[in-house]
């Protein structure tokens, strides 16, 4: 009898178990996305869904999640269907940044899992990865109606989409179109420079395109085409085969003289001959549409003691003061009552310091009374020419500096130096004095003077967000935004920056300006990702290729880098991957990692020639995010000379091809030996955009190394937005030891 009381006991112990274990998990995992995308979410219908959620399981712990490019976490213990605390937080949320769902996976920690989000985001390949039977909710008109179906398709989730009933939105998916072509689209130059009215067209098809007025052009064609590029203006033609790339660029060079040539030989030969100096030097005067006046050594006598004497009377328009100082020299009518009037003077190519007319009063021309003129340096026997040049199209290398008119002045020496051949060593040039009051004028846009404005950060924060409306078609401003933010909050100012991805098309100059930015502030993961949809979109994109092993480097993931970047210096790079244009900063990336982490390396393999590490003072390596954009890098060492690096369509316009055509942007320069310990100064100033239609900042990248190849090598990222032309902005100062 006890033997049967005992096993009833234990059966019906068993069965409690039993029901027990098989009782449903009431606790909840919320994903709520809080990128900008989200601001016109319908709140209510979504709070609208926890309520019956909280309704059907009133007891219980719910997880947290609000994520953009981050992810915060919280946790809330629900009693008796009170949720009000959960609630007023999900009302209280600040929406910025894009969605970045890979940072979902393997986060939630419960069984119940809601999903709320309008499927907008910053990468077009990221997607969340999250169990079976989870929640995919949306409440938001805007958002990605087919990414949302086809997630939920591919991976079993409940989709509610509370937006699909409104009358707008009621619609069937688009149907692919069943045929094998495709939009293929691209940009036009002519002699290195986009034009417009291009007729493109499919080889041995009718019809065709022209390119518009930044030279892109779109046509539908398909693997095997071939494109035919032509310009009867330019009597210029090419064909080209349909590239496996969503941008193609295509160089054409004009022959306007052609037919000439044939009759008006020695005519023709005479203009062509016809050069005059310019700001980028001599060119063919029938080339370039402006007027510039010149003299030259033998217009300059004995009589002429100094070199205002020499311009004194030559050219017209060209007016003096009293005092005959050539820094003073006006050029074209008083355009200013209140600002500068005199003209730029520049000596073998470096701007000299400008007088100020606005400045001119009494106190200054008693100063001016006591000291020497300018230029009484220069010495009038040792000037091989001069050239006036006036106007916007002759001095706009100068940027605003150029406004009142340009005087140029090459020395014999500097021509004697040209013969030999060998390169110019700008840094030796006599009067490269740099002036560090002209030099680096900041100029602060709208919101960086109301943000600076502001008592404390969330004030600055919450000024961001009622100004952001209204700004919402203007990349620069959130890059702005963000450079305020940087300093005293990376992970705010990397969700600022990474709007961008979801308020503005994703083109590779686009992702690259992000991809830079979210680098200064040590978003490596989202880094790694840009990079990888770059190359997607773009296979032959050397740049992102480098880039993408710098970043697994900067993970920590030192054998993924080592061999992506054993790839691109050896022969199992891509195919017809351009890498000699970066091999110079592969090869050290290369030597520096296996110096620095040959602990945590498998180097069994790898070239003898790479475990020798190359050391430098200092190693800098400037990155860009557009081969399209001109620009000056500035290098004044510790004597206060200075030289320049110039990224233009004029001075620079091979290596500019070569960088659209290879898909790099990238340079690096090195400090090391004696005479380069002292304080450097690094400035950096935006020219122009060789598309005027252009509207994405330039994004200038400095990675600086210290001690490079040393055990205390340290490194430093400095990252600078730039949407003005003649922006001038520091980008460092370096004291070389």
């Amino acid at each position: 009898m006890r033997k049967l009381v005992f096993l009833i006991f234990m059966l019906l112990l068993s069965g409690m178990i039993l029901k027990s274990q098989e009782a449903p998990n009431p606790n909840t995992t919320i994903f709520w996305d809080t990128s900008v995308s989200m601001k016109d979410r319908n709140l209510d219908k979504d709070l609208e869904v926890l309520h019956k959620v909280f309704q059907r399981s009133p007891d219980q712990e719910v997880q947290l999640l609000l994520f953009n490019i981050g992810i915060v976490e919280k946790t809330y213990q629900i009693k008796g269907g009170n949720w009000e605390s959960l609630r007023s937080d999900l009302e209280n949320v600040q929406y910025d940044g894009a969605t970045y769902y890979a940072l979902l996976s393997d986060q939630a920690r419960h069984p119940n899992i809601y999903l709320f989000t309008d499927g907008n985001r910053g990468l077009e390949k990221d997607a969340p990865d999250l169990p079976a039977k989870s929640f995919l909710i949306n409440s938001s008109p805007n958002r990605d109606e087919e990414f949302l179906k086809r997630s939920a398709l591919i991976n079993r989730y409940r989709l509610m989409d509370f937006a699909a009933i409104l009358p707008e939105n009621i619609a069937s998916l688009k149907k692919p179109v069943g045929s094998n072509k495709k939009l293929v689209k691209g940009k036009v130059y002519i002699d290195n420079v986009p034009v417009p009215d291009v007729v493109v067209a499919v080889k041995g098809m009718p019809g065709g395109t022209r390119s518009v007025v930044d030279g892109s052009f779109s046509i539908e064609a398909q693997p095997g085409d071939s494109l035919l590029l032509s310009s009867r203006s330019r009597n210029t033609y090419k064909v080209v085969a349909v590239e496996n790339t969503d941008q193609m660029n295509v160089f054409l060079e004009g022959n306007v003289f052609t037919l000439d040539e044939v009759t008006l030989v020695e005519r023709r030969q005479e203009e062509v001959e016809a050069e005059v100096v310019t700001a980028y030097g001599k060119e063919n005067k029938e080339k370039i549409g402006y007027a510039a006046q010149s003299i030259g050594d033998e217009s300059i006598t004995p009589i002429q003691t100094d070199v205002s004497q020499a311009v004194l009377n030559k050219f017209s328009n060209v007016t003096l003061r009293n005092d005959e100082d050539l820094s003073r020299a006006t050029m074209r009518s008083n355009t200013s009552i209140l600002g500068n009037n005199y003209g730029l003077v520049v000596i073998d190519g470096v701007p000299q310091r400008q007088s100020d007319s606005s400045r001119d009063g009494v106190q200054q021309f008693a100063e001016r009374q006591n000291s020497q003129t300018s230029f009484d340096y220069v010495n009038p026997d040792n000037i091989a020419s001069i050239t006036v040049l006036k106007g916007y199209a002759a001095t706009n290398k100068y940027g605003s500096l150029g406004a009142n008119g340009v005087i140029l002045i090459t020395t014999k020496t500097a021509m004697a130096s040209k013969k030999t051949g060998e390169p110019t060593d700008l840094a030796r040039l006599t009067d490269n004095i740099y002036d560090d009051e002209k030099s680096t004028e900041m100029r602060r846009s709208t919101i960086r003077k109301s943000l600076e404005q502001s008592k404390s950060a969330e004030e600055a924060y919450r000024t961001y967000l009622e100004m952001r409306p209204s700004a919402e078609d203007n990349m620069q401003f959130f890059f702005d935004a963000a450079d305020y933010f940087k300093s005293s909050d990376s992970q705010r100012a990397a969700a600022i920056t990474s709007s961008i991805l979801e308020l503005f098309p994703k083109d590779i100059k686009t992702l690259r300006a992000v991809s830079l930015f979210l680098s200064e502030v040590g978003k490596n993961e989202q880094v790694a990702a840009i990079n990888k949809e770059i190359i997607e979109m773009d296979e032959k994109n050397v740049q992102a290729w480098l880039d993408l092993a710098v970043a697994h480097r900067n993970l920590g993931e030192y054998q993924k880098s080592l061999q992506q970047l054993l790839a691109l210096q050896g022969n199992s790079a891509p195919a017809a991957l351009s890498v000699k244009s970066v091999s110079k900063t592969v090869n050290r990336e290369l030597k520096n990692l296996i110096f620095r982490h040959s602990g945590d390396l498998n180097t069994t393999g790898v070239p003898s020639n790479y475990l020798n590490n190359i050391k430098y003072n200092v190693r800098l390596v400037f990155e860009w995010n557009d081969p399209e954009a001109e620009f000056n890098l500035q290098f004044v060492n510790p004597q206060k000379r200075y030289f320049n690096w110039e990224h233009n369509s004029t001075s620079g316009s091979d290596r500019m091809k070569d960088e659209i055509l290879n898909r790099y942007s990238s340079e690096e320069f090195e400090f090391y030996g004696e005479g380069v310990q002292g304080e450097w100064i690094l400035n950096a100033t935006y020219l122009n955009h060789i598309d005027i239609t252009n509207q994405v900042p330039l994004v200038l990248k400095c990675t600086l190394y210290q001690n490079f190849g040393y055990p205390d090598q340290t490194s430093e990222v400095i990252v600078l937005s730039f949407n003005t032309p003649g922006e001038t902005k520091l980008l460092k100062t370096v004291q070389v030891n």
